[in-house]
């Protein structure tokens, strides 16, 4: 669409989730900066993010999508559990050689952990493969003890399911019915979610690749990478193909070595800055510009307290 105004959401900053609080300023950028119809704008996202709160990510994704004709995503290295949800949105999804997505997961609560939460794909794992290794014992146990002590079926069967569940009993016992069960849910609610946002965006197969990202990769960090993200139907392009793939790469550089950012702006003035010594009047104590600034590490005081997910 040669006509449409293009916006850019840089959002290269490995250091910073996808919360509440970190959208909030976003959001206030795109109402103030974006005005018309959907179809005279584009929105080109630059990702890097280990993740965060699913239900935050979903939120921008859908206020990026009711803004935007064309949302393009980027990723220059990884867009992890949230980020992968929110990547989505993405009608044209760009990665570099050795960049990877994540499972989509979601993060629960944990007062034990490090990071104060708990990955619920880790969760709904453990308790599946919980029961069935205790199935898996007793089928392949039992030929053989029917093999070497000569018990009759219905003896052998009774004596493995016995062994099994003594077994088992010890681990089934430290987890939680509950959260197990809340797991689960919010699961679903991640691939309900993923399934909204690819059928936004035209995918012709938005149900199947929504249960592949949440039921097909073994772990929470798992690396889907390009080719992967590829052939489960998403529409994945290598960056190389990417118009502004230097900046991208540029800044990511930036971003590690501690110069990451987080900032909503047109495109133009992203790509080619003005010349502020130029064009932005100085006060008259010859001190700073009056043109809005920015920390170059794009922190946000409202954010430093905001809940460390992955």
């Amino acid at each position: 669409m040669p006509d449409a105004k293009r916006f850019l959401l840089v959002w290269l900053d490995h250091r910073r989730f996808i919360d509440r609080a970190t959208i909030s300023p976003i959001r206030r950028d795109i109402e103030d900066q974006v005005a018309g119809p959907p179809d005279g704008v584009e929105i080109d996202l630059w990702l890097e993010s280990p993740g965060g709160d699913a239900h935050a990510a979903y939120k921008l994704a859908v206020l990026l999508r009711s803004v935007a004709s064309t949302v393009r995503v980027v990723v220059p290295d990884y867009a992890k559990s949230a980020a992968t949800l929110l990547a989505l949105v993405g009608d044209e999804i760009y990665l570099a050689p050795s960049a990877d997505m994540g499972p989509l997961d979601a993060q629960m609560p944990d007062e034990g952990s490090f990071t104060g939460s708990i990955s619920a794909l880790n969760i709904a794992r453990a308790a599946d493969e919980v029961a069935r290794d205790a199935v898996d014992m007793a089928v392949s146990g039992g030929a053989d003890l029917l093999d070497i002590t000569g018990l009759s079926r219905a003896q052998t069967i009774d004596a493995m399911l016995r062994f099994s569940a003594a077994f088992s009993e010890p681990l089934v016992r430290q987890l939680d019915p509950k959260v197990v069960h809340h797991a689960k849910q919010m699961l679903k609610v991640t691939a309900q979610y993923a399934e909204r946002l690819l059928d936004d965006a035209g995918n012709p197969n938005p149900e199947g690749i929504a249960r592949s990202l949440v039921e097909t990769f073994p772990t929470h960090g798992y690396a889907i990478t390009r080719s992967e993200a590829f052939d489960l139907g998403l529409p994945v392009h290598p960056l190389e193909e990417y118009e502004f793939a230097d900046k991208v790469r540029e800044g990511h550089r930036a971003a590690e070595a501690g110069l990451g950012q987080i900032k909503f702006c047109s495109l133009d003035s992203f790509i080619d800055p003005p010349d502020e010594t130029k064009t932005t009047p100085r006060s008259r104590k010859g001190g700073r510009t009056n043109g809005k600034t920015q920390e170059a590490n794009g922190a946000d005081p409202a954010t430093d307290a905001a809940k460390v997910g992955a």
